[in-house]
């Protein structure tokens, strides 16, 4: 008689879970943009490899948001 009500499946469903996947990533090349030209002008004025390394490495970290392997 009296059937219990049912929830409707959305596309939306799973959106939050899919969202916070790619969040390391998305926060990796925040810092990354960040880190970038810091290295950069480190680079320029004093340079050193250490200054070189940040700068790799800042790159790689927007590279990899970019790309998002996780999305």
């Amino acid at each position: 008689m009296w059937q219990p009500a049912r929830r409707a499946t959305t596309a939306s469903d799973g959106a939050q879970a899919t969202a916070e996947v790619g969040l390391g990533t998305t926060v990796l090349g925040v810092l990354g943009l960040i880190v970038g030209p810091i290295s950069l002008i480190g680079l320029l004025i004093w340079g050193g490899p250490v200054w070189a390394v940040l700068l790799g490495l800042s790159a790689l970290a927007v590279l990899v948001a970019y790309i998002d392997p996780f999305r």
